[in-house]
């Protein structure tokens, strides 16, 4: 309907703009012609119509190619603006995946150096456990050898009570 709208309000318009140019060409033809006082108003009037047939007919012509090239010239921006939409969005996506990449790699070295770290405690808490085993298993062996010397010198001492009774 605007489309419509618009083309009347343009015919409208270049009727109105067009009828008083050829008013006024009319009016410079008029005085190289003779003048006939009757056949000539109605005659001056039907070039005066074709003329503004021809004007509107021309100015539609125009208006068309006008919508037509737009509509091309739209769609030719369209398609740019999606292409460089889609250049943007996979330019993000490459910074993104930059972004990710180093952080993963930022992730990975903490992450070995955590597990460097780890390493390096397990192998003094297995040293200190091997130590302290080590350590428990002496005591053990003092003590079982305090025990036993204690109670082959009970058995050795009973013997000479035995023998004292």
């Amino acid at each position: 309907m605007s489309s419509q709208e618009s083309e009347t309000g343009e015919q409208e318009g270049g009727s109105t703009v067009v009828d008083e140019q050829p008013m006024a060409v009319a009016g410079a033809v008029g005085p190289e012609m003779p003048t006939q006082a009757g056949p000539q108003p109605s005659g001056g009037r039907r070039t005066q119509l074709r003329v503004v047939r021809e004007n509107i007919q021309s100015l539609s012509k125009d208006v068309w190619n006008f919508r037509k090239t737009q509509v091309v010239g739209t769609k030719r921006l369209e398609k740019q603006l999606a292409a460089l939409r889609g250049e943007l969005a996979t330019h993000t996506r490459s910074k993104e995946l930059g972004n990710l990449s180093k952080s993963y790699k930022a992730n990975t070295k903490r992450l070995e150096s955590q597990v460097a770290s780890l390493r390096k405690e397990l192998t003094s808490l297995k040293g200190n456990i091997a130590r302290d085993a080590a350590r428990s298993r002496a005591k053990q062996e003092a003590m079982l050898s305090k025990i036993l010397a204690r109670v082959s010198a009970r058995a050795s001492k009973p013997s000479k009570r035995a023998k004292k009774r």
